[in-house]
């Protein structure tokens, strides 16, 4: 970062690495304790209710936490399965496409070329063509292999992204199938 970016860039910087740490503490600590307590709490009861969804709401925003804080980290490269990667990615791919998303075919074993926080910051564009569609629940994405595909035409800055990191990107019947780059 260069110095003269904004104060407030500058700081966020400085913080990214300090507060992604922090957040990984504060979150297993949350989850840890609200995992402990569920099974000693009476079944059926108002209050076991509450503490279950708490660790539901935690395990939530703990994956949106972290997905995002990974998008302000050091480029770097590394082999990782492609339905593993992308089903971290999914909370924030969901917040792109403006309602929830479903990942079908996440069991796959493909390795994929992860070159982050690249990788996550095109297919999060990627994941915004689904604001074209006329409301309704949004169409899952498919994951066969390495091969990822969404059923709406993605934005031309999402295409010159995925290309530049090595990925194809090709017009289907229902829209987009991205083959990702492979590792």
């Amino acid at each position: 970062m260069s110095k003269d970016a904004p104060a407030g860039e500058q700081a966020m910087a400085l913080l990214l690495r300090p507060v992604r740490h922090a957040v990984n503490n504060l979150s297993m600590v949350m989850n840890a304790n609200l995992e402990a307590a569920i099974p000693h709490l009476p079944e059926g009861e108002r209050a076991t209710r509450q503490i279950a969804r708490a660790r539901e709401a935690a395990v939530a925003y703990d994956s949106l936490v972290r997905g995002f804080l990974s998008l302000g980290r050091e480029e770097g490269v590394k082999g990782a399965l492609a339905g593993r990667f992308l089903q971290e990615l999914m909370p924030l791919l969901s917040l792109a496409a403006g309602g929830p998303l479903e990942l079908q075919g996440k069991d796959t074993a493909a390795v994929i070329q992860r070159r982050s926080p690249a990788l996550d910051g095109a297919l999060i564009l990627a994941a915004a063509g689904a604001r074209t569609l006329v409301t309704g629940p949004l169409p899952p994405l498919r994951l066969a292999g390495a091969r990822l595909s969404m059923d709406w035409a993605l934005p031309p800055a999402a295409c010159q992204a995925l290309e530049a990191l090595g990925a194809t990107v090709e017009a289907s019947e229902t829209g987009t199938v991205i083959a990702l780059p492979a590792g």
